[in-house]
């Protein structure tokens, strides 16, 4: 009102615009200031992310602005630089807010959030790690050591001993591979799509879609695994439908395991709390030898066995109990499969909920199914030649 009456009276009254994002912020020109850490190296803060109704600006009265304050972002009149994605506050209207979730910039003036993420470049020292809360783009590769995470993901490179998450689906054109010592992650809330998978752990709620081949791997997928080519020396966990449709196994006899019909996401859980009481027991010798003759509130040794017994006790009742869900939902696995068109050697393990399966000869277009408690062998349909 104070502002209305001065325009009235001619007076010129001016505004500020205070940001609550950087607004000189240009991901395409990476940070060069002094990190202190090793971390710090592979966090760059590449984006500024902003979630819908999140606010990004706000017009204050000049006498507000502060003595340092930027002569860029004066205004005569009280009217937002507002671009796309964006929109101001109807209950308060001195706020910008973003209406969509991405990164926020400014772009021909104007202050605009964008929902795509375009990274123009390998993911590497010069990006550091890119967590993003909407869709992403990488125009390269993910390279040994760096990670990222955004709804869908494409990576029209490699991923190359990194990590990639993704809360929907993830495509990556050029195949995921790890290495010696090298950790290479794929996760996904939906389908995984990839030409091949070579000394990787891959998890989906969904289905996994592998063009080529499955290599050294260990596989989570929700619903069905479908690899084209060949498929060994992996290790499978799949809620549904596992199709390969030219070599399972190999002649080495290589280690190669399928389990079909339990959710492989309590299997997984399952695998850390094993681990977990493993650690625990081997911790336990050793304190009992140290002090296992003592009462449990005599030293150090003797409480901290007492606390690692009762632990471990609470682990193993909760293994107990994850896995009675798993086999009260154990009527699934009928309608679990195990579809090779082509070769099936010697050396596959096929579990298909409790029953156990290895394969001691030469099978070709065959399909492995639960029939009662076994596992039945049948022949697949040939398909009708074109005419």
């Amino acid at each position: 009102m104070e502002h209305q009456v001065e325009r009235q009276r001619g007076l010129a009254v001016k505004y500020y615009l205070r940001h609550y994002f950087d607004p000189d912020f240009n991901h395409l020109k990476p940070k060069t200031t002094h990190r202190d850490n090793v971390s710090d190296m592979y966090s760059m803060g590449y984006v500024q992310n902003v979630i819908n109704g999140q606010v990004l600006a706000e017009i204050v009265p000049f006498e507000q602005a502060g003595e340092n304050h930027d002569p860029r972002f004066v205004l005569n009149d009280p009217v937002f630089p507002s671009g796309a994605n964006t929109r101001v506050d109807p209950a308060h209207p001195q706020y910008l807010l973003a209406a969509a979730n991405g990164y926020v910039f400014y772009i021909g003036g104007r202050i605009t959030v964008k929902c795509l993420l375009n990274v123009r470049q390998d993911v590497c020292f010069q990006t550091g790690n890119i967590f993003f809360v909407g869709d992403m783009a990488i125009h390269g590769s993910v390279r040994s050591g760096f990670s990222i995470q955004g709804n869908n993901v494409r990576i029209m490179g490699m991923l190359e001993g990194g990590e990639a998450r993704a809360r929907k689906d993830i495509m990556i054109e050029g195949g995921a591979r790890g290495g010696a010592g090298q950790r290479c992650l794929v996760t996904a809330g939906g389908k995984i799509l990839t030409p091949f998978l070579e000394k990787v752990e891959a998890r989906s709620r969904d289905n996994i879609m592998v063009e080529k081949f499955c290599l050294y791997s260990t596989i989570y997928a929700g619903a069905n695994l479908i690899v084209r080519d060949q498929l060994y020396g992996s290790t499978i966990n799949a809620y549904g439908t596992v199709y390969v449709g030219k070599q399972l196994g190999n002649k080495a006899g290589l280690t190669t395991k399928i389990f079909l019909g339990y959710d492989p996401l309590s299997i997984r859980h399952l695998e850390k709390i094993d681990d977990m009481i493993s650690s625990m027991s081997q911790s336990m010798t050793h304190l009992t030898a140290v002090a296992g003759h003592l009462p449990p509130n005599s030293n150090e040794a003797s409480r901290k066995l007492a606390k690692l017994t009762e632990e471990r006790q609470q682990l193993m009742h909760t293994r107990d109990n994850l896995w009675n869900r798993l086999y009260a939902d154990e009527k699934l696995s009928s309608a679990c499969r195990l579809s090779v068109p082509g070769i099936v050697y010697p050396g596959v393990e096929i579990y298909i909920g409790r029953a156990f399966m290895m394969v001691e000869r030469v099978y070709q277009n065959v399909s492995f199914r639960l029939c009662y408690d076994d596992i039945m062998v049948e022949p697949l349909p040939v398909p009708k030649k074109a005419v």
